[in-house]
């Protein structure tokens, strides 16, 4: 079924925004389109650079002068998001760094630095919490018996992850225990980096009206997803569906399916790299499942570039985005769930 009540002018004029995340319909299921509004230029912001040999320019433009080079990780400070228009409009986000230079914004993944108080009373089931810096280091716990991973691993800003308990070092440094869910490998981490989520935040959205009237539609052609109540469009996104590389066919599959299985955190590995920065992914957060493949949308810390196939076939969103369709969908998750299967969940309509 074909989105035919969103007026293209308005998305092509906001689908910038959209792609950069730099929008949210509302942080409750219900709000409208009329909390659109464009970047905040007063306050500096702050950019984790996601690959090696990063031109910064001179103008937003890639002829102009290259000022310097960033690496993988690196720091910035950017005043505003500027976009130029030309055919493709997510092409053209480019950051106005703070000291000078321009960064075509797919390079950069927004962050923050929040640096959060130890909490000592852990769940003995778990604690859900997310990384709120930009990155850290998650130190393997070398003890651990049927360890998988023998060296320690680097977490990234909006990844989710389950603690089971507190620790102190020699020099008095707080770590929470991090377990991770695909083979419970354990790390320690910075407990002042990592937020717990307290399970009114995990609280369901919109359910008061008929759960049955709810559907994503995901257009692949033009990268973008809206969500409908009663076939009134309520949240609206850009997106990264899969692709087609070489001789491996990772495109999105097409059809109606429903939403049938989350997890609020999940450790993916991939065979078939596309990305130099891929391969594995500690903490993806927000994950919905819709097909029994593994097929699911979910929040994305590795790269920016929505509006293009950028996946193995999932679907690709900012952070904020897949929360809210974590949150807004059927089925429900109780809180203290690690995940949750249900056939009776949203529908969702691809093509």
């Amino acid at each position: 079924m074909k989105i035919e009540n969103i007026n293209r002018r308005d998305f092509l004029k906001y689908s910038a925004l959209y792609s950069a995340g730099l929008w949210m319909a509302g942080s409750r299921a219900g709000s409208k389109f009329a909390g659109l509004h464009k970047a905040d230029t007063d306050a500096s912001k702050l950019g984790r650079v996601l690959f090696d040999d990063i031109s910064v320019f001179a103008q937003p433009n890639p002829d102009s002068q290259v000022l310097k080079t960033l690496m993988f990780n690196d720091l910035v400070e950017y005043r505003y998001e500027q976009a130029v228009q030309n055919s493709h409009p997510h092409k053209e986000i480019w950051c106005r760094l703070t000291d000078s230079g321009y960064v075509p914004y797919k390079y950069l993944q927004p962050v923050e630095n929040q640096i959060n108080e130890r909490v000592l009373d852990i769940p003995s089931g778990g604690q859900l919490a997310e990384i709120t810096v930009p990155f850290t280091t998650a130190v393997v716990d070398q003890y651990k018996q049927n360890q998988r991973v023998k060296e320690d691993q680097m977490f990234f800003y909006g990844s989710t992850h389950w603690i089971y308990g507190l620790g102190k070092d020699e020099a008095g440094t707080y770590y929470y225990k991090v377990q991770e869910d695909r083979w419970e490998d354990s790390f320690y981490v910075d407990a002042t980096h990592m937020r717990l989520i307290a399970e009114d935040e995990l609280a369901p959205t919109s359910t008061t009206g008929d759960q049955t009237k709810k559907v994503i539609r995901i257009n692949l052609n033009e990268q973008y997803l809206v969500a409908y109540e009663n076939e009134r469009p309520v949240f609206m996104s850009a997106l990264s569906s899969g692709q087609l590389t070489g001789d491996v066919d990772l495109t999105t599959p097409q059809g109606n399916f429903k939403v049938n299985y989350k997890r609020p955190s999940r450790h993916m590995v991939h065979t078939d790299r596309i990305s130099i920065n891929d391969n594995e992914l500690y903490g993806v957060p927000w994950v919905s499942y819709f097909t029994d493949s593994g097929i699911a949308f979910h929040g994305t810390y590795w790269h920016n570039d929505f509006s293009q196939p950028n996946s193995h076939g999932c679907i690709n969103l900012p952070i904020p985005a897949a929360r809210w369709i974590y949150l807004w969908t059927q089925p429900v998750v109780p809180p203290r769930e690690k995940k949750y299967v249900s056939n009776s969940g949203t529908r969702v309509e691809v093509y």
